[in-house]
Formats: structure tokens, C-alpha cells, sequence
């Protein structure tokens, strides 16, 4: 029961990081995030193994990762948008 616990928090606390993360960066459109169920089945098992306080541990270490490159995008959209300049109008 433990584990299907740890799995379910990890996996959910992964996805909800995931759709923040999107959100953020306004992505429009995404394929399954399948780090979510990586996430939750390491959750699991390292609750089993270590100790149950690895679930957070694992959630903050993915939310670190997840906000890193989430930085790095927005960094590169930012630039792209600057070298092409200000959209023209149409008249």
C-alpha cells in the first residue's frame, strides 16, 4: 500500500510541476510527459528502500531540474524574439 502511496504522490506532484512548468513558458501543445511516470515509480521505490522522506526529496530535486530549463527557455524565446525585431503590421 505504501508504495502504490509514494507512487501516486510522486506522480501527481511530478505532473503538477510539469503543467506549471508549460504554463510558464506557454507551451501550446505536448506529448505524454512520461518523466511523470519516471518520477512516480522512483518515488516508490525509494520510499521502500531509503526512507519515506525521499518522496519530497525527489519532487524538489526534479522541481529544481524542471525550473532550470524551464529558465533556459524562456532565456533563448527571449533572445530569439529581440534578433528578429518588432513584427511588422500589415496594412
Amino acid at each position: 500500500m505504501s508504495l502504490l502511496v509514494h507512487f501516486l504522490i510522486g506522480a501527481l506532484g511530478a505532473l503538477a510541476i510539469f503543467l506549471v512548468a508549460a504554463r510558464v513558458t506557454r507551451t501550446e501543445s505536448f506529448s505524454f510527459p512520461s518523466a511523470v511516470v519516471l518520477v512516480g515509480f522512483f518515488c516508490a521505490l525509494a520510499s521502500h528502500f531509503a526512507a519515506p522522506w525521499a518522496t519530497p526529496a525527489i519532487l524538489l530535486l526534479y522541481a529544481i531540474a524542471t525550473a532550470s530549463e524551464t529558465r533556459a527557455e524562456l532565456a533563448a524565446k527571449k533572445a530569439s524574439a529581440s534578433r528578429s525585431g518588432p513584427p511588422d503590421k500589415a496594412s
